[in-house]
């Protein structure tokens, strides 16, 4: 019964440790949620969007009038007597106040503000688009990362096992040396097998700190370790995307509903308003504006002190103002074909942004392509070489193999999984990167 009562103890230790261990391991979706919040450069791209918001209220300010006041200077009136004391001039007040309120309303402006309000819209819907497609972009880059660690872990494990089976080499043939069966060159051989092991170890070690401290970057999370992240790659649909046709993906990839097409397009309308502003801003066509001035000035400062209508003066003017420019020299004109120069630029912008990712999605998916045939290869080696360890077992169990071939063998089959993993690692990369682009 305290045999039982034991194993049942030991049962629940190692279940609570299991399940402490998962408390501690961080989910993609939690990952993406550390990058929504934490990210910097996501920050900064939201704070773009609230600086566009601003220049958009500004833009519509136009519409509303201009009130400016100003206030005279208020002094006092003295002479100085010689020997004498100080007098204020005869039949004047000692202190004078001047006031003078200008209101100026917009009437017509060639349509100028109009069009300035719809760019600043567009400018905006710019900067959420790229917001998003940053966070789109940002996320991509970690799932890729995650899927680097993924993989880098499996190859670590493969280079565990290949360790094991290096010492065990090595102390056979050091053993057969000692007794004459293998020459030297063979204990040597055996040796730089284990150091080049030892070399890849640390090289994936390496590499994986380096994915790890870009996804510290990302996510800001500082105490962030591999261990901590929980993430399996999806082979089936990384598979299930090569059966995809290619021109439906370039489709996909350069429709307007695109990010960056999109952008492009919005720019290109963002363009082409600075271009109808600065043909409504040539000489000759001017601006119309209501303008009301009202101003005062006296002894009596106004609706505070008694009797100021009675002995101070007041008046109020109604202007239509008409602002235009006649000549400046062909600024306005350098304006105009400058603003056309960069509509058209935009134009061009969108043609070479299809063509490069249409490029980029032929270069991922032929990447894809060749990792899988090489992946097929892998798996082909693979079989032939267990049926070799097979057969050399079968003769080291009867007597007349070498346990050495065996373990020779069995490093040549790890070692082939290990390329199998890297393909699997290059092709998940460029699936990513395909996945950027078409979603």
């Amino acid at each position: 019964m305290m045999k039982v009562k034991k194993i049942c103890c030991i049962f629940l230790l190692l279940l609570l440790l299991t399940t402490t261990t998962n408390l501690f391991a961080i989910t993609h979706e939690k990952l993406v949620m550390e990058i929504a919040v934490n990210n910097p450069s996501l920050i900064n791209s939201r704070k773009d969007i609230d600086l566009a918001k601003l220049d958009l209220k500004d833009a519509k300010a136009a519409y509303q009038p201009t009130v400016e006041l100003v206030i005279g200077s208020l002094s006092s009136m003295y002479t100085t007597g010689l020997g004498g004391p100080d007098t204020t001039y005869n039949g004047l007040d000692d202190t004078y106040f001047n006031f003078n309120l200008k209101i100026s309303q917009p009437l017509y402006t060639w349509d100028k503000i109009n069009t300035s309000v719809d760019l600043n819209k567009k400018i905006m819907q710019i900067q959420n688009i790229q917001s998003n497609n940053l966070f789109k972009q940002l996320k991509n880059e970690l799932e890729t990362r995650e899927a680097a660690i993924y993989y880098l872990k499996e190859m670590k494990t493969n280079l565990v096992e290949q360790e094991k089976m290096t010492d065990q080499l090595i102390e056979i043939i050091e053993e057969s040396y000692l007794n004459n069966l293998v020459l030297e060159q063979d204990v040597l051989e055996a040796k730089i097998i284990a150091k080049k092991i030892e070399i890849g170890m640390k090289e994936l070690e390496k590499e994986e700190k380096s994915q790890l401290s870009q996804i510290i970057k990302l996510t800001n999370l500082k105490t962030l370790t591999s261990e901590d992240i929980q993430y399996r790659v999806d082979e089936e649909k990384i598979k299930n995307l090569l059966k995809e046709n290619k021109n439906t993906l370039i489709d996909r990839a350069t429709s307007l509903s695109s990010d960056n097409i999109q952008t492009l397009s919005i720019l290109k309308s963002v363009k082409a308003d600075e271009t109808k502003i600065a043909k409504n801003s040539i000489y000759w066509k001017p601006d119309l504006a209501l303008q009301i001035e009202t101003s005062y000035s006296g002894a009596k400062f106004p609706f505070v002190e008694e009797n100021y209508k009675l002995k101070d003066q007041g008046s109020i003017d109604l202007t239509i103002a008409i602002t235009s420019t006649i000549w400046d020299g062909g600024k306005k004109l350098n304006d105009i074909a400058r603003t056309k120069i960069n509509e058209e630029k935009a134009n061009v912008d969108i043609i070479d942004t299809k063509n490069q990712i249409i490029q980029n999605l032929n270069n991922n998916l032929y990447t894809m392509e060749l990792a899988t045939s090489n992946i097929e290869y892998q798996e082909l080696n693979s079989q032939i070489i267990d049926k070799n360890i097979e057969n050399l077992i079968q003769e080291y169990n009867e007597g007349y193999g070498d346990k050495a071939q065996v373990l020779k063998a069995m490093l040549e089959k790890s070692s082939s999984d290990l390329e199998l993993i890297q393909f699997k690692l290059e092709r998940a990369t460029s699936y990513f990167t395909i996945m950027y682009l078409i979603n």
